[in-house]
């Protein structure tokens, strides 16, 4: 069973301005998160991610297909699939007049946390998100950085199967981004499935198992990371030599001042142009596309 299954899903919505055509803002969708993995999900403004994740997350129906959360059909039985999930929204929702703990209690209780496990589950997350000495104070006077932490500690509160991170670290400072990295990975490793939206795109290559791409509604590339590089890469051993004017080995190719090698398989190739071109080689390098390369090319227009 998939952690999340997103099957042939489109939406279609009716812009703001007078007399405007209707959008297709996800055109058959399909989607498979693994339990217990972190699943990027990457695209330009305006690609469709926000409109996925409100339909993931109950918010609005799906025009057509199916959208299910560890079986749980989102649209046939919204509140169960609610209750295995926490989503942590780009924009924040604050109970400005509550402090840090009736906020947490009061979440707890629309969950349906147990009265006994309210107060416990309460105290670890606030030490989990380094917010233990703010927790009686109104969210209203918290710092950015703090109402982050604060929406993320309200998604955790019920202890959800599935976490939704949509652009968790925009706007924060290093230090709180290294910090929601840890605890991504820890919940990760804790067995919580977690799809995550970014447009950092160091940050999806640090932390993600698997990665979609999607631009303009619909799904463009999905896989693990290193075999999507591999498939983007140039499969080409680049070297460089002081003395040019040498015999080559078949099939070297001079471009500027390096000469590319086809490759095959990398080892027995790197030895073969050591060997070849013995104390004449200057500098050698095999080169993996960046996943900011394979964005570009997969969403440019």
């Amino acid at each position: 069973m998939h952690a999340l299954a997103v099957q042939d899903v489109s939406k279609t919505y009716q812009p703001n301005k007078k007399d405007a055509p209707m959008v297709k803002a996800l055109d058959r969708v399909s989607l498979a998160v693994k339990p217990g993995e972190i699943h990027g999900l990457l695209g330009p403004n305006g690609a469709g991610k926000s409109t996925l994740i409100s339909l993931i997350a109950g918010i609005n129906r799906a025009d057509e297909g199916v959208i299910e959360v560890f079986g749980t059909d989102v649209a046939k039985d919204t509140e169960r699939a609610k209750l295995l999930e926490g989503v942590v929204p780009q924009e924040g929702v604050y109970e400005m007049a509550f402090t840090v703990r009736e906020v947490l209690y009061y979440f707890s209780g629309m969950y349906g946390v147990p009265m006994a496990e309210r107060h416990p589950r309460i105290d670890k997350v606030l030490d989990d998100l380094a917010l233990a000495d703010k927790a009686d104070e109104r969210a209203r006077g918290l710092s950015g950085g703090m109402k982050r932490r604060l929406m993320i500690a309200k998604a955790l509160i019920h202890k959800p199967k599935l976490l939704i991170l949509d652009e968790p670290t925009a706007g924060v400072d290093v230090a709180l981004r290294q910090k929601i990295w840890e605890l991504v990975r820890r919940l990760r490793d804790e067995g919580t499935t977690i799809l995550f939206t970014t447009h950092y795109l160091e940050e999806a290559e640090q932390l993600c198992d698997r990665i979609t791409v999607i631009n303009h509604g619909r799904i463009v590339k999905e896989g693990v990371l290193k075999d999507i590089q591999k498939e983007f890469s140039k499969n080409v051993i680049s070297f460089e030599l002081f003395d040019r004017d040498v015999a080559h080995l078949p099939g070297v190719v001079a471009e500027g001042s390096e000469f590319h090698f086809p490759m095959r398989e990398l080892e027995s190739d790197v030895h073969a142009i050591a060997r070849h071109y013995n104390g004449n080689l200057k500098a050698m390098k095999t080169e993996a596309a960046s996943l900011e390369q394979i964005f570009l090319t997969l969403t440019k227009e």
